[in-house]
C-alpha cells in the first residue's frame, strides 16, 4: 500500500480532515446584509456587510452558511444572499489608495482612498494590482497588499 493510500484512509477512518477542507469563496448578493450569531433570523446581528463583501464559506445548515470573515470572525447567513461565481475583495488595511492604472506611479483615482472594510468585486489583475469595482460601478486599481481575497488553499506533504 503507498503513502498516499495509507494517508487518505487514515483521514478518512479517523477525521483528520482540517475543519475548513470543504471551504469555498463567497460575495454577498445583496445590499445590507445581516450576518448573524446562528443559523436562524431570530439569532442576534452579528455584522451588517454591504454586496461584494467577500467571505469563506465552512458549512451549511438548510438554507443558511456559516462564513468566515478577513478578520476570522464566524458567522451565519442566509445562502441565498451568497455567490460563488462572483470575486470579490475587501481593503483590509487603514485605507487603501486608489489609483487610474495598474502601479505605484499611476495617479490617485477620483476616489482616492478607500477605508477598510470597504467590499468590491474584482474585475481584473495586472501583476500585484486588482482592477476592482465599487457598487456604483466605479473602477479603481488597488495594490493586492491593502485586501484580503478569501483564497482556498489544500495542500498535504510527507
Amino acid at each position: 500500500m503507498t503513502h498516499k493510500i495509507r494517508f487518505a484512509l487514515a483521514v478518512a477512518i479517523t477525521g483528520l480532515l482540517p475543519m475548513f477542507a470543504h471551504a469555498e469563496a463567497v460575495c454577498v448578493t445583496q445590499p445590507h446584509t445581516n450576518l448573524r450569531k446562528g443559523p436562524t433570523s431570530r439569532d442576534p446581528v452579528t455584522w451588517t456587510v454591504s454586496e461584494n463583501m467577500p467571505l469563506l464559506r465552512i458549512s451549511t445548515k438548510g438554507t443558511w452558511s456559516q462564513v468566515k470573515d478577513l478578520d476570522g470572525q464566524v458567522h451565519w447567513v442566509p445562502s441565498k444572499n451568497l455567490s460563488a461565481r462572483r470575486s470579490c475583495a475587501v481593503i483590509k488595511s487603514k485605507t487603501a489608495k486608489l489609483r487610474r492604472g495598474p502601479g505605484p506611479q499611476e495617479p490617485t483615482a477620483d476616489l482616492e482612498i478607500a477605508d477598510k472594510y470597504t467590499p468590491f468585486q474584482k474585475i481584473d489583475r495586472d501583476g500585484a494590482w486588482l482592477l476592482v469595482q465599487d457598487e456604483y460601478n466605479g473602477r479603481y486599481w488597488v495594490n493586492e497588499t491593502n485586501v484580503w481575497l478569501p483564497l482556498v488553499r489544500a495542500s498535504v506533504s510527507f
